[in-house]
């Protein structure tokens, strides 16, 4: 199984296992998947994606160096059309977010996006837990 890069819930570190941008029509799709890790006899494995982001670029030659930030989904200046979503136990939107693309290799860009998103699982990993990606990702625009 390859390894895409990790995903960090403050302190608690998952391989990426899937990773994927791509372009559906006007809007980008991130998708990102990892290996199941054991936490406290409870089973996580963290998915992050947004299935629907509005970017300056129009293909995937033009995405290295393009970046987006929002701070709330609810509030009128957020740019996208959907919401970005952080899956633990339920699905729930992050927030306070920067997402960046880098250099493309091959069929593969880096990206990061940090931010915060809600767990709901201890006091530690209830609200504002701070998340960081940094990985590889598959990229295509259909």
């Amino acid at each position: 199984m390859k390894i895409f890069g990790t995903l960090f819930l403050r302190d608690r570190e998952f391989q990426v296992n899937e990773a994927t941008v791509s372009k559906i029509g006007d809007l980008w799709n991130l998708e990102f998947g990892t290996l199941t890790e054991e936490y406290d006899g409870e089973r996580w494995s963290p998915r992050l994606y947004h299935q629907g982001l509005t970017l300056r670029a129009v293909n995937t030659a033009q995405l290295p160096g393009t970046s987006t930030s929002w701070k709330r989904t609810g509030e009128a200046s957020y740019p996208h059309p959907e919401l970005g979503m952080m899956y633990v136990f339920g699905h729930e939107p992050v927030y306070d977010c920067m997402v960046r693309f880098g250099s493309i290799e091959g069929e593969r860009i880096a990206v990061e996006w940090a931010g915060l998103c809600d767990v709901f699982w201890d006091e530690q990993f209830r609200d504002n837990v701070p998340f960081a990606l940094r990985c590889h990702a598959a990229v295509s625009d259909v």
